[in-house]
């Protein structure tokens, strides 16, 4: 069923009529050096003004296409201000997502799950080969749409089956299917920066004291931790994993092999071409060298305030003044669907209550109730005597009578359960956010990308 359209809403952190680049060069020559030399190698002038975001490599919901429309927006914003900046976007290719399984809502109001592309089994997208993706499903949903960017989806992944990995091969279509909202937006591997000079810069460091790099981020992993508990008694858990446990001691990187990622441990070599830096060290690497303000979406937003913490405990108070600013951007825009008939009014059925009239003695009985009397006599009755396996015995046999005397009412509120159930789940389904952005009509997106624009305007 088709519902009404609901608007966008949008989100940013802070306002957006507050965000400006991070354009004073370092205070420490050797981050001016990194910062030039990798704005090289990214393909721009060494004093480029690069507004930047990133992301997994998969066809993202609105949430995340946001982002680049914030980067976008804010570009237009800055020129105003006599301000020229270049867009960018990373692919967070080390990163060992799932971005091969497409989901989307069935014509029966369930998940649909479309195997696209081979599963990643613990291997970075970037360590995989492209693939020709199989066909689109038939099921999906009839709205406006769905199947036509469905078929988008498949087409634009299918003109990328000659990139150079399978994390190329998704992102260049993810940015293939947003140009006509975004714009044109420049993609570049996030897990590459480690072979730029930042890169070595921050690798160097690590193997100079590899204890300092441990301790500052587990620190900053904790803090992080404590910052956030509600006070429950129990601390949430950690943005990141711990790099020390017990006597294992790794580094925040990842090392490829064959068989799929594993951690780097404190003294082994370590070869920038086949080690993928950890999600923390990912983006302290691109707003470190590789942008002057970078547009986070909500997970990473919260995760990159440890970042923050443990790159001043680890180089020092200079190095953090260094990042680029950091900012939130995220979206809400769902489909169009139904919800279908809501009984408010009415109890919802629950298995347990199915449960309970199943093993109800009473039920359909006319007369006083027996329930009590029959739990009574069990209970009285001594314990492992053939008088209280034969209350037992009675209690039983009264309820198989009760089941065979209600049966209809049994039948009718396993039916209302069944009904709730589909009432659930088509709800679910209705408000996920989460849907892959083409599956949305042009003009969604373009209202989207709208609010985002209208956002950047001063009030």
């Amino acid at each position: 069923m088709i519902g009404a359209r609901e608007k966008p809403v949008v989100e940013f952190q802070p306002s957006p009529s507050t965000w400006r680049p991070g354009t004073e060069p370092p205070t420490l020559h050797h981050l001016s050096s990194w910062r030039s030399e990798t704005r090289v190698m990214l393909g721009h002038a060494p004093d480029d003004v690069i507004v930047a975001t990133g992301h997994q490599a998969q066809i993202w919901h609105p949430g995340i296409l946001a982002k680049d429309l914030a980067v976008t927006a804010a570009i237009a914003r800055f020129r105003e201000h006599a301000i020229t900046a270049s867009p960018l976007h990373f692919i967070a290719d080390h990163d060992a997502n799932d971005g091969g399984l497409v989901t989307y809502p069935t014509r029966s109001l369930t998940r649909g799950g479309w195997r696209m592309l081979p599963s990643p089994e613990g291997r970075s997208l970037r360590d995989q080969p492209p693939s020709r993706p199989t066909e689109p499903p038939t099921d999906a949903h009839d709205l406006p749409g769905v199947t036509e960017g469905l078929r988008a989806i498949h087409s634009a992944v299918a003109e990328q089956v000659g990139a150079e990995s399978l994390s190329w091969q998704l992102g260049l279509a993810a940015a293939e299917l947003a140009r006509p909202f975004t714009g044109e937006i420049p993609r570049r591997s996030m897990s590459k920066l480690l072979e730029t000079p930042v890169g070595t810069g921050l690798l160097e460091a690590i193997a100079r004291d590899p204890d300092a790099c441990i301790t500052a981020h587990d620190a900053a992993i904790e803090a992080d931790r404590r910052a956030r508990a509600s006070g429950s008694g129990r601390l949430p858990r950690g943005v990141a994993r711990p790099l020390r446990r017990g006597a294992v001691e790794e580094l925040p990187l990842w090392r490829s092999t064959p068989t799929g990622r594993r951690p780097v441990l404190k003294g082994e070599p370590v070869d920038p071409a086949d080690c993928r830096p950890r999600a923390l060290l990912a983006t302290a690497l691109a707003r470190l060298g590789g942008c002057d303000l970078f547009v986070h979406g909500l997970g990473g937003g919260r995760y990159d305030r440890a970042m923050e913490t443990w790159i001043e405990g680890w180089l020092g108070s200079s190095t953090a003044a260094a990042l680029a600013p950091a900012t939130v951007a995220t979206a809400t825009l769902r489909l169009p669907i139904s919800e279908g008939r809501s009984e408010r009014d009415a109890p919802h059925p629950t298995p347990e209550g199915l449960h309970r009239l199943q093993s109800d003695p009473d039920l359909g009985r006319e007369g006083p109730p027996r329930r009590a009397s029959l739990l009574a006599a069990i209970e009285n009755a001594p314990r492992r005597s053939q008088t209280r396996r034969a209350a037992f015995d009675a209690f039983r046999a009264e309820i198989q009578t009760a089941r065979s005397r209600g049966r209809d009412e049994i039948d009718r509120y396993r039916t209302r359960l069944d009904e709730d159930t589909d009432r659930r789940r088509a709800r679910e389904v209705a408000t996920d956010r989460a849907w892959p952005f083409p599956l949305h009509e042009a003009s969604a997106l373009s209202a989207l990308r709208e609010a985002v624009r209208i956002s950047f305007i001063p009030a």
